[in-house]
């Protein structure tokens, strides 16, 4: 009786001196409102629907004694639809009613309504992957855990009124949203919201201690046009110019709600998705895309950023500046032939992010694995739950100012002293750490732009120290930045949350010939490592093996590091002859292909060393180190200083650094003729390292941190064969042919 006489109480007020009318059987909320449905705290509460023109609207609000709280009024415009507003209260743990009348009478009510901090969560793919096929929400589900009833989620379907595929495109801008539902973290419904925006959100939850709401439109396969709508791009000249260089630019004339498309065309998703929540005050957004826009330069995908922010900003009636943008780099894929393209895109997202720092955060996610279910592909990871949580901590920072740090940390500035770069950062949060022994990821390189791995070192709170004793002046370091860049290991710490990741980068641009690709198999630290291919070849591998040999890592074995590569054999079991080789390359369908994230390319380099150490009790003999172009194509290169392929590993129990002379390799290790230079090694397909022990003899060896260094300068083939490194007839005519021709190359020189 009490809610009764106050509805009542409530609508007099609105309606004072006004016609009394009864409410038609056709007004109605639009398709976003819903019990269990969650306000943004101490903003507007928005209602919006379709009524009588010219009628009374009231939307009342009461909390769980039945007490009114507050209510609005408005009426009906003559197009039929209304908009009714009342102040919302602040965050809390209680639940109320909403009535909704039109001019007096009933025709709605909304029960179990919270008032908390609100969200919206969009993008293609990796931001709709379900939590029911994430790395930890598999295992909710087959427990039958949920989550909290303080979750509060919209679930928006991928097509319009929840149907299974495409169907009509509107080309003007939706007042609802078709299909539309609210849900709490109790529900089984849970399992197909964003897995990034549920771990968001149980970490807000926990933090801000309020209902969270999460506002869930992702479709898989958009671009970032389709979420921008054609007004705002028909108002900024520039980004309509770079859409109409792409052919990415329809015109309402051209445009068919049957044939468009949902993924790619100019304001598909605004229409169908956005502009039915404008009535909603989310406080930011957090957003999870690009993969679809790769094909587009970073110039065109930061101006898109930069227009869908602003437009947010005025279509959620965002009042504090520009609307908040978290969002992440993308996970690792194969998108060109260069594998460049994907670390370009994730340094533009930074540079985006630098443009707007008072609005905008980025995390890095190159760390996580990239292990996937087969059904959905590499270009669709698993882990979701960090990504989530990093976007959380970035919401902390930004938003609720809990941190004065808030994005992937970047770089401040770099000085080059005494051959080593020192390298400031900015964003560290509490400060730099490591996680692990060793600091992994960073490449340097000199005049020449060739980047080898280097060495690097945490000084102070925000600095880090970057050498690689073969590159005497270094212009330029690089970090993470290369396919299979997932052991980089450089965070930012905060006091206690989880540490973020440090941005990718590139401290100088305008050098670079040869980047460096993570040759994880040279380190000798991992029996296996994550290899990337394709859906169904990319996973972990054996990073070594042997043939006639048994390979295995071990702390034992290490010359330092937390591990060395052990080669054990028995010659009376193989004739002597024994390899090991590390895996660069599988079969791919029919064909042997090199993976995606190994380099091919060592005609750059000057030299490959490695530590050998002999732990058994004869001498054993490296033959030479095959460097294979294809089946029938190898080059072995001498050891540094001679012309000989082989060197014997004395059985002394001690280190022995090897270094072998790239610029001086023999085709199939005929030492008797000509001295080929590394050019020969554009396109190296397998590596072997061929052993010979003595007969009844067992072996044991260890090997560990196999390094390049760059070319210092451009070498010669070299005609000067010796006949003391001829043991065939046939070596000793290549070295007799070999002179030859070097007699007359020597003259016309």
């Amino acid at each position: 009786m009490k809610k009764i006489l106050c509805i009542c109480l409530a609508f007099l007020l609105a309606v004072l001196c006004m016609p009394f009318a009864v409410a038609q059987s056709s007004t109605k909320l639009y398709t976003v409102y819903g019990d269990g449905m969650l306000f943004q705290q101490n903003k507007e509460a928005v209602f919006s629907g379709e009524g009588t023109p010219d009628s009374v609207i009231v939307a009342a609000l009461f909390d769980a004694e039945n007490e009114l709280v507050t209510q609005g009024a408005g009426v009906v415009n003559s197009d039929g639809t209304f908009s009714v507003s009342f102040t919302a209260p602040s965050g809390s743990f209680d639940e109320y009613t909403v009535v909704l009348m039109q001019d007096g009478n009933i025709f709605d009510s909304l029960e179990n309504v919270v008032f908390g901090e609100l969200w919206l969560a969009a993008g293609q793919s990796n931001m709709q992957y379900p939590l029911g096929q994430a790395k930890h929400g598999m295992d909710m589900m087959a427990n039958g855990q949920t989550s909290s009833k303080w979750l509060r989620v919209l679930l928006v379907p991928a097509y319009r009124n929840n149907s299974a595929q495409p169907a009509y495109i509107p080309d003007e801008p939706m007042q609802d949203v078709e299909g539309a539902c609210w849900i709490d973290g109790t529900s089984q419904s849970i399992y197909s919201m964003s897995a990034v925006a549920f771990y968001f959100a149980e970490d807000m939850l926990e933090e801000l201690n309020m209902p969270v709401g999460i506002l869930n439109v992702p479709l898989g396969g958009s671009s970032i046009a389709s979420w921008i709508s054609r007004e705002a791009a028909d108002a900024d000249t520039e980004y309509k110019n770079m859409l109409l260089s792409y052919g990415a630019y329809k015109e309402s004339a051209d445009w068919s709600a049957d044939t468009q498309n949902v993924y790619t065309d100019i304001g598909a998703n605004y229409n169908q998705k956005i502009e039915g929540l404008k009535h909603f005050r989310p406080v930011g957004m957090i957003w999870y895309q690009g993969e679809s826009d790769m094909g587009y330069s970073d110039e065109y995908y930061s101006k898109a950023m930069d227009v869908m922010q602003s437009l947010y900003t005025e279509v959620f009636s965002y009042d504090g500046g520009q609307f908040p943008l978290i969002y992440t780099q993308l996970a690792e894929y194969f998108y060109t032939d260069d594998g460049m393209v994907l670390q370009d895109r994730n340094l533009a997202f930074t540079e985006i992010q630098s443009k707007k720092p008072d609005s905008r955060a980025v995390v890095a996610i190159y760390d996580l694995p990239i292990t996937f279910i087969p059904a959905v592909g590499l270009i669709h990871p698993e882990t979701k739950k960090e990504i989530g949580e990093r976007m959380a901590l970035a919401a902390k920072g930004l938003v609720y100012h809990k941190y004065d740090s808030y994005t992937a940390a970047t770089v401040k500035e770099t000085k080059v002293e005494d051959g080593c770069v020192y390298i400031t950062f900015k964003n560290v949060g509490d400060g730099l750490v490591k996680i692990g022994e060793k600091l992994y990821g960073f490449a340097v390189c000199g005049a020449d732009g060739v980047y080898v791995e280097a060495n690097a070192e945490i000084i102070s709170n925000d600095t880090v120290k970057v050498w690689n004793k073969d590159v005497k002046n270094p212009y330029s370091v690089t970090y993470a930045y290369c396919m299979g860049n997932g052991r980089s290991n450089l965070y930012a710490s905060y006091s206690g949350q989880n540490p973020m990741p440090v941005s990718a980068f590139i401290t100088d641009r305008t050098v670079g010939t040869h980047y460096w690709t993570d040759k994880r198999w040279a380190d000798c630290e991992s029996e296996k490592i994550w290899r990337t291919m394709s859906d169904t070849n990319s996973t972990y591998y054996s990073s070594w093996f042997g043939e006639n040999a048994n390979v295995c890592v071990s702390q034992a074995d290490a010359y330092e590091g937390v591990g060395g590569l052990n080669i054990t054999a028995q010659p009376e079991l193989m004739n002597k002859d024994f390899s090991v080789k590390p895996l660069l390359t599988c079969k791919d369908g029919i064909k042997t292909e090199s993976f995606w994230d190994t380099d091919t390319d060592y005609s750059d380099y000057d030299t490959m060393s490695f530590y050998i150490r002999n732990n058994g009790e004869t001498d054993v003999i490296l033959e030479k180190v095959k460097f294979s172009k294809n089946s029938a194509t190898w080059y072995a290169p001498a050891v540094n200083g001679t012309k000989d392929t082989s060197v014997t590993i004395p059985a002394d129990g001690e280190w022995h650094l090897v270094t072998l002379d790239l610029n001086c390799l023999y085709l199939h290790g005929n030492e008797g003729g000509v001295g080929f230079t590394n050019e020969k090694l554009g396109n190296v397909k397998d590596i072997e390292f061929c052993f010979s022990g003595e007969n009844g003899d067992d072996v044991d060896l260890s090997l560990d941190d196999v390094t390049f260094t760059p070319s210092a300068e451009d070498v010669k083939a070299q005609f000067d064969a010796d006949f003391k490194a001829a043991d065939s007839f046939f070596e000793y005519i290549c070295v007799v042919i070999t002179n030859f021709i070097g007699l007359f190359a020597n003259l016309f020189n």
